[in-house]
Protein backbone atom coordinates (compact mmCIF):
# COMPACT_ATOMS: atom_id res chain seq x y z
CA UNK A 1 0.00 0.00 0.00
CA UNK A 2 1.28 3.43 -1.05
CA UNK A 3 1.47 6.20 1.67
CA UNK A 4 -0.15 9.47 1.14
CA UNK A 5 0.58 13.07 2.05
CA UNK A 6 -1.74 14.94 0.65
CA UNK A 7 -1.53 18.93 1.43
CA UNK A 8 -4.51 21.31 0.70
CA UNK A 9 -5.92 23.65 2.75
CA UNK A 10 -9.48 22.94 1.46
CA UNK A 11 -10.95 20.32 3.47
CA UNK A 12 -14.01 19.82 1.62
CA UNK A 13 -11.15 18.87 -1.21
CA UNK A 14 -8.57 16.93 0.92
CA UNK A 15 -11.76 14.86 2.18
CA UNK A 16 -12.87 14.64 -1.51
CA UNK A 17 -9.64 13.11 -2.23
CA UNK A 18 -8.89 11.21 0.36
CA UNK A 19 -12.14 9.27 -0.11
CA UNK A 20 -11.81 8.59 -3.79
CA UNK A 21 -8.02 7.39 -3.69
CA UNK A 22 -8.57 4.58 -0.33
CA UNK A 23 -11.81 3.29 -1.58
CA UNK A 24 -9.41 1.60 -3.81
CA UNK A 25 -7.58 -0.17 -1.58
CA UNK A 26 -4.14 0.75 -2.77
CA UNK A 27 -3.51 3.95 -0.84
CA UNK A 28 -3.46 4.99 2.39
CA UNK A 29 -3.84 8.71 2.71
CA UNK A 30 -2.77 11.44 5.60
CA UNK A 31 -3.99 14.72 4.79
CA UNK A 32 -2.72 18.23 6.13
CA UNK A 33 -4.56 21.49 5.97
CA UNK A 34 -1.65 23.47 5.70
CA UNK A 35 2.32 23.65 4.06
CA UNK A 36 3.79 24.01 8.09
CA UNK A 37 1.67 21.24 9.24
CA UNK A 38 2.70 19.30 5.93
CA UNK A 39 6.01 19.80 6.95
CA UNK A 40 5.74 18.70 10.69
CA UNK A 41 4.77 15.39 9.40
CA UNK A 42 6.61 14.09 6.78
CA UNK A 43 9.73 15.31 9.56
CA UNK A 44 8.50 12.79 12.04
CA UNK A 45 7.54 9.72 9.94
CA UNK A 46 8.12 8.94 6.13
CA UNK A 47 5.77 9.21 3.42
CA UNK A 48 6.08 6.90 0.36
CA UNK A 49 5.15 10.59 -1.62
CA UNK A 50 3.78 14.17 -1.52
CA UNK A 51 0.57 15.52 -3.13
CA UNK A 52 0.19 19.31 -2.57
CA UNK A 53 -2.14 22.13 -4.10
CA UNK A 54 0.06 25.21 -5.53
CA UNK A 55 -2.02 28.31 -3.84
CA UNK A 56 -2.16 27.80 -0.17
CA UNK A 57 -2.83 30.35 2.72
CA UNK A 58 0.60 30.06 4.65
CA UNK A 59 2.98 28.61 1.69
CA UNK A 60 2.70 27.74 -1.68
CA UNK A 61 2.57 24.08 -3.05
CA UNK A 62 6.25 25.43 -4.17
CA UNK A 63 7.59 26.15 -1.80
CA UNK A 64 6.75 23.25 0.13
CA UNK A 65 8.43 21.59 -2.50
CA UNK A 66 12.08 23.53 -2.23
CA UNK A 67 11.90 22.75 1.53
CA UNK A 68 11.39 18.91 1.24
CA UNK A 69 13.64 18.79 -1.81
CA UNK A 70 16.05 20.73 0.40
CA UNK A 71 15.85 18.06 3.58
CA UNK A 72 14.38 14.41 1.42
CA UNK A 73 15.97 15.18 -1.91
CA UNK A 74 14.41 12.05 -2.74
CA UNK A 75 10.98 12.31 -2.00
CA UNK A 76 8.13 11.74 -4.79
CA UNK A 77 6.26 14.60 -5.08
CA UNK A 78 3.15 16.19 -7.19
CA UNK A 79 1.22 19.09 -7.46
CA UNK A 80 -2.07 18.90 -7.72
CA UNK A 81 -3.86 22.04 -8.70
CA UNK A 82 -6.02 23.91 -10.92
CA UNK A 83 -3.63 26.35 -11.38
CA UNK A 84 -2.51 25.90 -14.88
CA UNK A 85 -0.57 29.56 -15.56
CA UNK A 86 2.55 28.14 -17.83
CA UNK A 87 4.91 29.82 -15.85
CA UNK A 88 4.07 27.97 -12.70
CA UNK A 89 4.51 24.62 -14.50
CA UNK A 90 7.29 25.64 -15.44
CA UNK A 91 8.51 26.16 -12.18
CA UNK A 92 7.36 23.47 -10.35
CA UNK A 93 9.45 21.28 -12.73
CA UNK A 94 12.36 23.27 -12.72
CA UNK A 95 12.25 22.68 -8.55
CA UNK A 96 11.94 18.63 -8.94
CA UNK A 97 8.55 17.59 -9.11
CA UNK A 98 7.81 14.47 -10.29
CA UNK A 99 4.44 15.58 -12.02
CA UNK A 100 2.24 18.29 -12.23
CA UNK A 101 -1.76 17.15 -12.51
CA UNK A 102 -4.40 19.69 -13.27
CA UNK A 103 -7.23 20.25 -11.30
CA UNK A 104 -11.39 19.90 -12.85
CA UNK A 105 -13.14 18.55 -15.29
CA UNK A 106 -14.47 14.93 -14.75
CA UNK A 107 -13.34 13.90 -11.41
CA UNK A 108 -12.90 10.43 -12.39
CA UNK A 109 -10.34 11.39 -15.04
CA UNK A 110 -8.86 13.84 -12.77
CA UNK A 111 -8.39 11.30 -10.50
CA UNK A 112 -7.56 8.21 -12.53
CA UNK A 113 -4.81 10.61 -13.59
CA UNK A 114 -3.82 11.27 -10.14
CA UNK A 115 -3.28 7.66 -9.27
CA UNK A 116 -1.60 6.49 -12.32
CA UNK A 117 1.42 9.47 -11.40
CA UNK A 118 1.17 8.36 -7.99
CA UNK A 119 2.01 4.98 -8.94
CA UNK A 120 4.80 6.10 -11.71
CA UNK A 121 6.22 8.81 -9.18
CA UNK A 122 6.61 5.99 -6.15
CA UNK A 123 7.05 2.96 -9.02
CA UNK A 124 10.12 4.95 -10.61
CA UNK A 125 11.74 5.81 -7.33
CA UNK A 126 11.40 2.32 -5.88
CA UNK A 127 13.12 1.07 -9.23
CA UNK A 128 16.01 3.68 -8.88
CA UNK A 129 16.86 2.16 -5.27
CA UNK A 130 16.74 -1.40 -6.21
CA UNK A 131 19.23 -0.55 -9.33
CA UNK A 132 21.53 2.06 -7.18
CA UNK A 133 21.65 -0.98 -4.15
CA UNK A 134 22.33 -3.52 -6.79
CA UNK A 135 25.26 -1.03 -8.64
CA UNK A 136 26.61 -0.20 -5.27
CA UNK A 137 26.74 -4.00 -4.04
CA UNK A 138 28.69 -4.83 -7.73
CA UNK A 139 31.09 -2.05 -7.02
CA UNK A 140 32.14 -2.42 -3.71
CA UNK A 141 32.59 -6.33 -4.84
CA UNK A 142 35.22 -5.18 -7.43
CA UNK A 143 36.72 -2.64 -5.36
CA UNK A 144 37.80 -4.73 -2.89
CA UNK A 145 38.93 -7.59 -5.31
CA UNK A 146 41.61 -9.28 -4.18
CA UNK A 147 43.63 -9.56 -7.90
CA UNK A 148 42.60 -6.85 -10.74
CA UNK A 149 39.22 -6.94 -11.79
CA UNK A 150 38.95 -5.01 -16.20
CA UNK A 151 37.23 -4.16 -18.87
CA UNK A 152 38.55 -3.01 -22.12
CA UNK A 153 38.16 -2.06 -25.70
CA UNK A 154 39.04 -4.33 -28.37
CA UNK A 155 41.60 -2.18 -29.20
CA UNK A 156 43.76 -2.56 -25.32
CA UNK A 157 41.56 0.81 -23.68
CA UNK A 158 40.85 0.50 -20.33
CA UNK A 159 37.41 1.52 -19.42
CA UNK A 160 36.86 -0.20 -15.87
CA UNK A 161 40.16 -1.24 -14.15
CA UNK A 162 39.52 -1.97 -10.21
CA UNK A 163 41.50 -3.74 -7.19
CA UNK A 164 45.27 -3.90 -6.35
CA UNK A 165 46.46 -2.56 -9.34
CA UNK A 166 49.43 -0.49 -7.58
CA UNK A 167 50.23 -3.07 -6.08
CA UNK A 168 50.58 -5.70 -8.12
CA UNK A 169 52.30 -3.49 -10.89
CA UNK A 170 53.86 -0.25 -8.99
CA UNK A 171 51.38 1.68 -11.52
CA UNK A 172 48.54 3.81 -10.75
CA UNK A 173 45.22 3.06 -12.08
CA UNK A 174 44.93 6.12 -13.84
CA UNK A 175 47.95 5.71 -15.54
CA UNK A 176 46.38 2.54 -17.37
CA UNK A 177 42.36 4.58 -17.89
CA UNK A 178 44.48 7.53 -19.44
CA UNK A 179 46.36 5.43 -21.88
CA UNK A 180 49.73 6.49 -20.74
CA UNK A 181 50.53 3.09 -19.37
CA UNK A 182 49.44 -0.11 -21.41
CA UNK A 183 49.84 -4.40 -20.08
CA UNK A 184 52.42 -4.54 -22.98
CA UNK A 185 54.74 -2.19 -21.63
CA UNK A 186 55.04 -4.88 -18.23
CA UNK A 187 55.12 -7.97 -19.76
CA UNK A 188 57.91 -9.92 -19.57
CA UNK A 189 60.20 -10.40 -22.67
CA UNK A 190 60.20 -13.56 -22.54
CA UNK A 191 56.22 -13.69 -21.86
CA UNK A 192 55.31 -11.17 -24.47
CA UNK A 193 54.78 -13.21 -27.69
CA UNK A 194 52.40 -15.62 -25.92
CA UNK A 195 50.74 -12.72 -23.87
CA UNK A 196 50.39 -10.82 -27.93
CA UNK A 197 48.67 -14.14 -29.15
CA UNK A 198 46.06 -14.13 -26.54
CA UNK A 199 44.98 -10.54 -26.77
CA UNK A 200 45.01 -11.27 -30.68
CA UNK A 201 43.15 -14.15 -30.08
CA UNK A 202 40.46 -11.85 -27.63
CA UNK A 203 40.41 -9.40 -30.27
CA UNK A 204 39.02 -11.22 -32.78
CA UNK A 205 37.22 -14.13 -31.61
CA UNK A 206 33.92 -13.90 -29.74
CA UNK A 207 33.41 -16.35 -26.96
CA UNK A 208 37.00 -17.05 -26.94
CA UNK A 209 38.54 -17.32 -23.22
CA UNK A 210 42.08 -17.91 -21.73
CA UNK A 211 43.19 -19.44 -18.62
CA UNK A 212 46.93 -17.92 -18.50
CA UNK A 213 50.00 -17.62 -16.76
CA UNK A 214 52.45 -14.77 -17.57
CA UNK A 215 55.10 -12.73 -16.16
CA UNK A 216 54.96 -8.79 -15.34
CA UNK A 217 58.32 -6.30 -14.57
CA UNK A 218 56.74 -4.42 -11.64
CA UNK A 219 58.17 -0.93 -11.80
CA UNK A 220 60.34 -1.33 -8.88
CA UNK A 221 62.33 -4.45 -11.03
CA UNK A 222 60.72 -7.58 -9.74
CA UNK A 223 59.49 -10.05 -11.60
CA UNK A 224 55.83 -10.89 -10.59
CA UNK A 225 53.73 -14.30 -11.71
CA UNK A 226 49.92 -13.60 -13.21
CA UNK A 227 47.68 -15.50 -13.39
CA UNK A 228 45.33 -14.12 -15.96
CA UNK A 229 41.24 -15.13 -16.74
CA UNK A 230 40.08 -13.29 -19.16
CA UNK A 231 37.23 -13.46 -21.78
CA UNK A 232 35.30 -11.65 -24.68
CA UNK A 233 31.80 -9.69 -24.03
CA UNK A 234 29.64 -10.67 -27.68
CA UNK A 235 26.34 -8.83 -28.14
CA UNK A 236 23.44 -10.85 -29.07
CA UNK A 237 24.28 -10.87 -32.48
CA UNK A 238 27.52 -12.65 -31.55
CA UNK A 239 29.92 -9.13 -31.77
CA UNK A 240 32.78 -8.35 -29.95
CA UNK A 241 31.83 -5.59 -27.03
CA UNK A 242 35.07 -5.98 -25.47
CA UNK A 243 37.23 -7.69 -23.18
CA UNK A 244 36.93 -8.55 -19.91
CA UNK A 245 38.85 -10.42 -17.17
CA UNK A 246 40.92 -10.95 -13.79
CA UNK A 247 44.49 -10.99 -12.72
CA UNK A 248 45.58 -12.62 -9.47
CA UNK A 249 49.62 -11.94 -8.44
CA UNK A 250 50.49 -15.98 -7.65
CA UNK A 251 54.07 -14.87 -7.52
CA UNK A 252 53.80 -16.06 -3.74
CA UNK A 253 52.68 -19.56 -5.14
CA UNK A 254 55.31 -19.93 -8.04
CA UNK A 255 58.00 -19.34 -5.83
CA UNK A 256 56.79 -21.98 -3.80
CA UNK A 257 56.36 -24.55 -6.28
CA UNK A 258 60.25 -23.95 -7.29
CA UNK A 259 61.38 -23.94 -3.73
CA UNK A 260 59.45 -27.53 -3.12
CA UNK A 261 61.20 -28.80 -6.30
CA UNK A 262 64.53 -27.87 -4.52
CA UNK A 263 64.19 -29.01 -0.97
CA UNK A 264 61.66 -31.09 0.78
CA UNK A 265 62.58 -30.08 4.14
CA UNK A 266 62.08 -26.06 3.61
CA UNK A 267 59.09 -27.59 1.36
CA UNK A 268 57.53 -28.90 4.44
CA UNK A 269 58.11 -25.67 6.61
CA UNK A 270 56.83 -23.27 3.95
CA UNK A 271 53.77 -25.06 3.39
CA UNK A 272 52.50 -26.65 6.82
CA UNK A 273 52.51 -22.33 7.35
CA UNK A 274 50.83 -21.64 3.79
CA UNK A 275 47.88 -19.58 4.39
CA UNK A 276 46.67 -22.06 1.27
CA UNK A 277 45.52 -25.97 1.25
CA UNK A 278 48.25 -27.97 -0.60
CA UNK A 279 47.80 -31.39 -1.31
CA UNK A 280 49.84 -34.10 -2.80
CA UNK A 281 47.80 -36.83 -5.20
CA UNK A 282 48.42 -40.00 -7.10
CA UNK A 283 47.11 -40.60 -10.35
CA UNK A 284 43.67 -42.16 -8.54
CA UNK A 285 43.17 -38.88 -6.71
CA UNK A 286 44.85 -40.87 -2.66
CA UNK A 287 45.87 -38.26 -0.70
CA UNK A 288 49.69 -38.61 -0.38
CA UNK A 289 50.40 -35.27 1.72
CA UNK A 290 48.14 -32.94 2.97
CA UNK A 291 49.40 -29.40 5.18
CA UNK A 292 46.27 -28.73 7.09
CA UNK A 293 43.29 -31.02 8.45
CA UNK A 294 40.83 -28.18 7.49
CA UNK A 295 38.96 -28.10 5.52
CA UNK A 296 38.07 -31.98 5.37
CA UNK A 297 37.45 -31.94 8.60
CA UNK A 298 39.71 -35.03 10.52
CA UNK A 299 41.12 -33.74 14.10
CA UNK A 300 44.67 -34.27 12.20
CA UNK A 301 46.63 -34.72 8.91
CA UNK A 302 47.29 -38.27 9.38
CA UNK A 303 43.83 -39.10 9.42
CA UNK A 304 43.38 -37.89 5.91
CA UNK A 305 46.68 -39.59 4.25
CA UNK A 306 45.87 -42.63 2.21
CA UNK A 307 41.78 -41.54 1.81
CA UNK A 308 40.55 -40.33 -1.56
CA UNK A 309 40.25 -36.40 -1.47
CA UNK A 310 36.95 -37.43 -3.45
CA UNK A 311 35.39 -38.52 -0.79
CA UNK A 312 35.15 -35.45 0.93
CA UNK A 313 34.00 -33.28 -1.70
CA UNK A 314 29.80 -32.37 -1.80
CA UNK A 315 27.89 -35.54 -3.69
CA UNK A 316 27.70 -34.80 -7.62
CA UNK A 317 31.10 -32.92 -7.67
CA UNK A 318 33.03 -36.36 -7.26
CA UNK A 319 34.35 -36.09 -11.00
CA UNK A 320 35.69 -32.57 -11.15
CA UNK A 321 39.03 -33.89 -9.46
CA UNK A 322 38.94 -36.90 -11.62
CA UNK A 323 38.59 -34.81 -14.79
CA UNK A 324 41.49 -32.25 -13.71
CA UNK A 325 44.10 -35.41 -12.41
CA UNK A 326 43.47 -36.78 -15.85
CA UNK A 327 43.81 -33.72 -17.67
CA UNK A 328 47.02 -32.79 -15.74
CA UNK A 329 48.50 -36.34 -16.48
CA UNK A 330 47.70 -35.78 -20.12
CA UNK A 331 49.23 -32.19 -21.19
CA UNK A 332 51.38 -31.98 -18.04
CA UNK A 333 49.79 -28.61 -17.77
CA UNK A 334 47.74 -26.84 -14.73
CA UNK A 335 44.15 -27.09 -13.86
CA UNK A 336 42.19 -24.98 -11.90
CA UNK A 337 38.58 -25.70 -11.27
CA UNK A 338 36.61 -25.11 -7.83
CA UNK A 339 34.23 -27.49 -5.56
CA UNK A 340 32.63 -27.77 -2.26
CA UNK A 341 33.02 -29.96 0.55
CA UNK A 342 30.38 -30.22 3.68
CA UNK A 343 31.45 -29.36 7.11
CA UNK A 344 29.15 -31.96 9.07
CA UNK A 345 25.40 -31.67 8.18
CA UNK A 346 24.70 -28.05 7.36
CA UNK A 347 27.78 -25.94 6.45
CA UNK A 348 29.40 -26.12 2.85
CA UNK A 349 32.80 -25.05 2.17
CA UNK A 350 33.85 -23.59 -1.44
CA UNK A 351 37.33 -23.87 -2.36
CA UNK A 352 39.24 -22.75 -5.14
CA UNK A 353 41.90 -25.47 -6.36
CA UNK A 354 45.05 -25.45 -8.91
CA UNK A 355 46.32 -28.65 -9.68
CA UNK A 356 49.94 -29.30 -11.57
CA UNK A 357 52.16 -32.32 -12.04
CA UNK A 358 54.71 -32.84 -9.98
CA UNK A 359 57.53 -35.73 -9.32
CA UNK A 360 57.05 -37.42 -5.89
CA UNK A 361 59.65 -39.53 -4.17
CA UNK A 362 61.39 -41.72 -6.42
CA UNK A 363 60.26 -39.57 -9.39
CA UNK A 364 56.67 -41.35 -8.74
CA UNK A 365 53.51 -39.54 -10.85
CA UNK A 366 51.64 -37.40 -8.00
CA UNK A 367 49.58 -33.97 -8.95
CA UNK A 368 50.27 -30.82 -6.33
CA UNK A 369 47.06 -29.23 -5.79
CA UNK A 370 46.83 -26.03 -4.13
CA UNK A 371 43.22 -24.69 -2.64
CA UNK A 372 42.17 -21.84 -1.13
CA UNK A 373 38.84 -21.02 0.63
CA UNK A 374 36.62 -19.24 -1.97
CA UNK A 375 33.20 -19.02 -0.14
CA UNK A 376 33.11 -15.26 0.87
CA UNK A 377 33.21 -14.92 -3.22
CA UNK A 378 30.89 -17.15 -3.74
CA UNK A 379 28.53 -15.99 -1.59
CA UNK A 380 28.75 -12.86 -3.14
CA UNK A 381 28.55 -13.95 -6.07
CA UNK A 382 25.34 -15.46 -5.35
CA UNK A 383 23.62 -11.84 -3.96
CA UNK A 384 24.80 -10.52 -7.48
CA UNK A 385 23.19 -13.00 -9.60
CA UNK A 386 19.76 -12.58 -7.28
CA UNK A 387 20.09 -8.91 -7.76
CA UNK A 388 20.50 -9.30 -11.54
CA UNK A 389 17.29 -11.83 -11.49
CA UNK A 390 15.28 -9.42 -9.47
CA UNK A 391 16.38 -6.50 -11.69
CA UNK A 392 15.30 -8.35 -15.03
CA UNK A 393 11.88 -9.73 -13.36
CA UNK A 394 11.29 -5.58 -12.65
CA UNK A 395 11.71 -4.89 -16.50
CA UNK A 396 10.68 -7.62 -17.88
CA UNK A 397 7.13 -7.21 -15.76
CA UNK A 398 7.12 -3.24 -15.95
CA UNK A 399 3.66 -2.39 -17.61
CA UNK A 400 6.14 0.29 -19.51
CA UNK A 401 8.79 0.30 -22.49
CA UNK A 402 12.41 0.22 -21.05
CA UNK A 403 15.07 1.42 -23.27
CA UNK A 404 19.08 2.61 -22.46
CA UNK A 405 20.79 4.51 -24.93
CA UNK A 406 24.16 5.14 -25.50
CA UNK A 407 25.14 9.57 -25.69
CA UNK A 408 23.92 9.28 -29.82
CA UNK A 409 20.53 8.11 -28.61
CA UNK A 410 21.42 4.71 -30.17
CA UNK A 411 19.04 1.80 -28.18
CA UNK A 412 21.28 -0.50 -26.07
CA UNK A 413 19.16 -2.21 -24.44
CA UNK A 414 15.05 -2.96 -25.45
CA UNK A 415 12.55 -4.55 -22.64
CA UNK A 416 10.32 -6.91 -24.05
CA UNK A 417 7.24 -3.97 -23.55
CA UNK A 418 8.67 -2.38 -26.28
CA UNK A 419 7.95 -4.63 -28.73
CA UNK A 420 4.33 -4.31 -28.06
CA UNK A 421 4.29 -0.77 -27.51
CA UNK A 422 5.37 -0.17 -31.01
CA UNK A 423 4.38 -3.10 -32.96
CA UNK A 424 7.93 -4.63 -33.42
CA UNK A 425 8.48 -8.41 -34.85
CA UNK A 426 9.95 -10.43 -32.45
CA UNK A 427 12.37 -11.42 -34.53
CA UNK A 428 13.35 -7.95 -35.51
CA UNK A 429 16.71 -6.25 -33.31
CA UNK A 430 15.91 -3.13 -31.55
CA UNK A 431 19.19 -3.00 -30.08
CA UNK A 432 21.28 -0.77 -32.59
CA UNK A 433 18.97 1.42 -33.68
CA UNK A 434 18.39 5.38 -33.16
CA UNK A 435 15.28 6.03 -30.38
CA UNK A 436 14.75 8.96 -32.94
CA UNK A 437 13.07 6.22 -35.52
CA UNK A 438 10.65 6.01 -33.33
CA UNK A 439 9.12 9.41 -32.41
CA UNK A 440 7.50 11.88 -35.12
CA UNK A 441 9.93 13.92 -37.04
CA UNK A 442 8.42 17.09 -35.63
CA UNK A 443 9.40 16.20 -32.04
CA UNK A 444 13.36 15.66 -33.20
CA UNK A 445 14.30 19.03 -32.31
CA UNK A 446 13.30 18.96 -28.96
CA UNK A 447 14.09 15.35 -28.49
CA UNK A 448 17.69 15.99 -29.10
CA UNK A 449 17.77 19.23 -27.34
CA UNK A 450 16.13 17.10 -24.10
CA UNK A 451 18.59 14.80 -24.54
CA UNK A 452 21.78 17.24 -24.80
CA UNK A 453 19.99 18.89 -21.17
CA UNK A 454 20.14 15.50 -19.83
CA UNK A 455 23.40 14.42 -20.92
CA UNK A 456 25.01 17.87 -19.06
CA UNK A 457 23.04 16.94 -16.32
CA UNK A 458 20.45 20.07 -16.56
CA UNK A 459 17.42 17.71 -16.65
CA UNK A 460 16.48 14.56 -14.43
CA UNK A 461 13.53 12.22 -15.07
CA UNK A 462 11.27 14.80 -16.31
CA UNK A 463 8.40 13.03 -18.11
CA UNK A 464 7.69 14.51 -22.29
CA UNK A 465 4.65 13.84 -24.22
CA UNK A 466 5.58 12.64 -27.85
CA UNK A 467 3.57 11.55 -30.66
CA UNK A 468 5.37 7.75 -31.19
CA UNK A 469 5.44 6.05 -34.68
CA UNK A 470 5.34 2.28 -34.10
CA UNK A 471 6.97 0.26 -36.39
CA UNK A 472 4.02 -0.36 -38.75
CA UNK A 473 4.15 4.15 -38.91
CA UNK A 474 1.39 3.97 -36.92
CA UNK A 475 1.55 7.37 -34.83
CA UNK A 476 0.27 7.51 -31.17
CA UNK A 477 0.35 9.60 -28.55
CA UNK A 478 3.36 8.65 -25.87
CA UNK A 479 5.08 9.95 -22.65
CA UNK A 480 8.88 9.30 -22.04
CA UNK A 481 10.48 9.79 -18.55
CA UNK A 482 14.34 10.45 -19.43
CA UNK A 483 16.91 9.58 -16.16
CA UNK A 484 20.68 9.57 -16.66
CA UNK A 485 22.82 6.67 -15.82
CA UNK A 486 26.23 7.65 -14.71
CA UNK A 487 29.42 5.61 -14.26
CA UNK A 488 31.83 4.83 -11.63
CA UNK A 489 33.38 8.24 -12.06
CA UNK A 490 29.83 9.64 -11.65
CA UNK A 491 30.24 10.75 -15.15
CA UNK A 492 26.74 10.62 -17.13
CA UNK A 493 27.35 7.96 -19.60
CA UNK A 494 23.66 6.07 -20.64
CA UNK A 495 19.95 7.28 -20.48
CA UNK A 496 17.39 5.10 -19.09
CA UNK A 497 14.03 5.97 -21.28
CA UNK A 498 10.21 4.71 -19.40
CA UNK A 499 8.22 4.64 -22.00
CA UNK A 500 4.08 4.78 -21.95
CA UNK A 501 1.41 4.58 -24.53
CA UNK A 502 -1.13 7.09 -23.58
CA UNK A 503 -2.91 7.39 -26.34
CA UNK A 504 -5.99 6.24 -24.55
CA UNK A 505 -5.99 8.90 -22.04
CA UNK A 506 -9.48 10.98 -22.12
CA UNK A 507 -7.87 14.24 -21.71
CA UNK A 508 -6.50 16.99 -24.08
CA UNK A 509 -4.60 16.20 -27.11
CA UNK A 510 -0.54 16.63 -27.14
CA UNK A 511 0.77 19.87 -27.70
CA UNK A 512 3.59 19.98 -30.96
CA UNK A 513 6.50 21.62 -29.73
CA UNK A 514 6.52 25.29 -29.47
CA UNK A 515 6.55 26.96 -32.94
CA UNK A 516 4.93 23.55 -35.04
CA UNK A 517 1.41 24.25 -33.59
CA UNK A 518 -0.73 22.89 -36.56
CA UNK A 519 1.81 21.64 -39.12
CA UNK A 520 2.20 18.16 -37.70
CA UNK A 521 -1.81 17.09 -36.59
CA UNK A 522 -1.98 15.05 -33.75
CA UNK A 523 -3.89 11.58 -34.30
CA UNK A 524 -5.58 10.29 -30.79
Amino acid sequence: MISILYVDDESSVLDACKHYLERTGSFAVTTALSGSIALDLIRSRPFDIVVSDYQMADITGLDLLKIIRNEFPGQPFIIFTGKGREEVVIEAFENGTDFYVQKGGDPKVQYTDLMHKIRRAVGNRRMNERLQRSEEKFLSFVKNFDGIAFQMTVSGRFFLLEGTVEEMTGCKRQEFLSGAQTPEDLIHPEDRTHYMEIMAHLASEPGYHADTVFRILHRDGTVRWIHGILHTVTSHDNRILHIQGALYDITRLHAAQEDLAKNEEKWRSIITKAPVFITVLDREGTILFINKCRPYGKPAVQGLTGTRAADYFTPGREHLLANALNRVFATGEFMRFESSILLGDTITEWLSHQISPISWGDTRDAALMVSSVVTERKWLEQNLRESEEQYRAIVTASGDGILILDPGANVLFCSPRMYDIFEIPCEEPVAGRNALDYIDPAYHLIARSRIASILSGDLDAEPYEYILVSNRKNRFRGELVTTPLRDSNGAINRLLVLVRDISRRQSAPATPPPGLAGKFPVRE
